[in-house]
């Protein structure tokens, strides 16, 4: 009996450990995120040239981006439940939903990044790189322009970097027990999902709508 207690307060304190641990990394990337979109927010207020409130992109390759960013905001949305069901599949301990659900969530992700392709090589057919004569003839729109590339191209290198990490969670289920030690690994790699996504849900509109 004691004995089962004391394995049950390890499990316990693994827990809370890893919990914290996940916490205080996802702390760290919102000071990350926090310092560029705060820098970013300030400096086009100062800009006459490219204020929030004043269109950024200009006319051509506009549409076609907003409706590809609202795809991926789409995208990314339904990737949160498919990671909500897979952490309560493994609860369940049914390993097939699990690995359907997360194999969702990657595929969803694979869709993200691919869309991102699609917008970047449009954007970067009508100009909208630094150096470029476009943005020479716009040097306000060089703020803008730099910012975008930066903070989306940043959370790309963070939505691969979730989709690493739900692919060897979904690989490693074939093989593991569906228990309490695996479920709390799905639980810390659906809340670094879930990040992934609110910071997208901030890019959206700074990016594109305002």
């Amino acid at each position: 009996m004691g004995t089962t207690v004391e394995t049950q307060a390890v499990r316990m304190n693994a827990r809370n450990l890893g919990k914290l641990g996940i916490w205080l990394f996802i702390l760290s990337e919102i000071l990350l995120f926090g310092g560029f979109l705060s820098s970013y927010v300030t400096l086009r207020l100062g800009s006459p040239a490219c204020r929030l409130g004043e269109p950024a992109w200009p006319q051509a390759g506009y549409t076609g981006g907003v409706l590809m960013a609202t795809l991926n905001t789409l995208v990314l949305i339904t990737s949160s439940y498919t990671v909500v069901r897979s952490l309560a599949a493994t609860r369940a301990g049914n390993r097939e939903a699990f690995r359907a659900n997360m194999l969702a969530t990657v595929l969803l992700g694979g869709a993200f990044i691919l869309v991102k392709a699609f917008e970047y090589s449009a954007k970067i057919h009508h100009g909208y790189t630094m150096g470029s004569e476009f943005i020479a003839a716009n040097p306000g729109l060089g703020i803008f322009v730099s910012f975008y590339y930066a903070l989306t191209g940043l959370h790309a290198l963070h939505v691969i970097a979730g989709m690493i990490w739900n692919s060897l969670l979904w690989r490693a289920a074939g093989g593991v027990a569906m228990d309490d030690r695996f479920a709390r690994k799905v639980e810390f790699a659906g809340l670094y999902w879930h990040f992934v996504d609110i910071v997208w849900v901030f890019l959206f509109p700074l990016f594109y709508l305002i």
